[in-house]
């Protein structure tokens, strides 16, 4: 009976999860972590991590980026807890655009905790021509 009790529990846990689209017109974000000043990681508490996100449109129509949720996953050089950041940018047929985003994290601290690399796990919510969507995406950083 416990076992039947946590597959349900586990299952919809997966369910209640933020899925891509895969109808969703064809839209790729890259997140890319600016350069952080020396030792910016080496002392625990919070820090400022500066990222530059691209989003690509390759589609025919307009679509507009309302927000960006974006997370660390585990443990890393850093943390960053569930942010959400409003953007509401439109992006063209064809076009890519870059812009920066600043957000508060804490450094573990430590010498070695510092260069561990950081994954990080984001949504973007957008308004396509057929209505709301979402990008799922990660990334790896190593820090400098």
């Amino acid at each position: 009976m416990k076992n039947v009790i946590l597959i349900l529990l586990l299952l919809a846990g997966c369910a209640s999860g933020t899925q891509d689209d895969p109808n969703a017109p064809q839209v790729a974000l890259h997140l890319e972590q600016y350069e952080s000043a020396p030792n910016t990681f080496t002392y625990n508490g919070p820090v400022n991590v500066r990222y530059a996100l691209t989003v690509t449109n390759s589609t025919k129509d307009k679509v507009k980026l309302n927000r960006i949720e974006i997370r660390t996953i585990g443990s890393g050089a850093y943390t960053i807890p569930t942010t959400s950041t409003m953007i509401n940018t439109e992006i063209g047929p064809g076009e890519a655009k870059t812009m920066a985003i600043a957000l508060w994290g804490y450094a573990q601290g430590g010498r070695l905790r510092s260069m561990e690399p950081v994954s990080v796990r984001a949504v973007g919510y957008f308004t396509g021509p057929t209505g709301a969507f979402i990008r799922l995406f990660s990334e790896y950083f190593t820090p400098q």
